[in-house]
């Protein structure tokens, strides 16, 4: 595996491969195929080993990888980049920064659900990512997660039957959706209530997300959605 370098700086899709729960291996080695940059933060390079897929760095404490993969990785010239186990950022958040680093414009974190604590914060990663202008998202084979923040209008590419949910983070959101079981014309999500939860994707390919202010964690019960058409602008 090596980066394909054809899509110029800042538009190279970075896959990182957390030490979260893992499904479908076909899945996940299609989607790292798909990329350009493949970063293992500690324990997620054992499921690349797993698979024989070689990374281009591994980022992290190594507590959660075996000496032997890391001897393995490291005598095929993967970046074997370690930091002390006691540090105020997580392995994640270490491999994230790297993507950005060589160049990624686009971001997509596998293997981020597992343990409550570190699968909020990797949607913290996400949440920051997405804060910087990258375009990111958690996913996996049957969910696909990304936060959008006003002014956002979204279209998905899931098939009808899809379960969609929306979540305000931190604050009340004001939303439309349509293509959607349940639609809603400037909408609002309060933040203590549930009411975005639950939703299913009618029209096919063409359901649309318009966030109006505030800002929402989309979740797509569909591991290939990529929440295409972020524009930015009047909502």
């Amino acid at each position: 595996m090596s980066a394909h370098g054809a899509r110029g700086p800042g538009r190279l899709h970075a896959v990182v491969f957390l030490d979260g729960e893992y499904g479908d291996p076909a899945w996940y080695r299609a989607l790292a195929s798909d990329a350009d940059i493949v970063i293992a933060a500690d324990g997620g390079g054992a499921f690349l080993f797993a698979l024989h897929l070689t990374p281009h760095a591994v980022v992290g404490d190594f507590d959660s990888l075996d000496e032997d993969i890391a001897a393995a990785f490291d005598e095929r010239g993967v970046a074997m980049l370690r930091h002390p186990v006691r540090k105020d950022v997580t392995d994640g958040e270490l491999a994230a920064d790297v993507a950005l680093r060589r160049g990624a414009g686009r971001v997509t974190l596998a293997g981020a659900t597992g343990a409550l604590d570190h699968t909020l914060g990797h949607l913290a990663i996400l949440r920051r990512l997405v804060a910087r202008g990258i375009a990111a998202r958690l996913a996996s084979p049957d969910l696909a997660v990304t936060v959008l923040t006003a002014p956002v209008d979204v279209t998905l590419g899931a098939p009808a039957g899809v379960r969609v949910s929306l979540a305000p983070l931190g604050a009340d959101a004001e939303v439309s959706l349509s293509g959607l079981d349940y639609p809603l014309d400037h909408g609002l999500l309060e933040a203590t209530a549930c009411l975005g939860l639950g939703n299913l994707v009618t029209r096919p390919h063409g359901a649309r997300v318009v966030v109006h202010s505030g800002s929402v964690v989309a979740l797509v019960g569909w591991g290939d959605e990529q929440f295409a058409g972020h524009r930015r602008g009047s909502a």
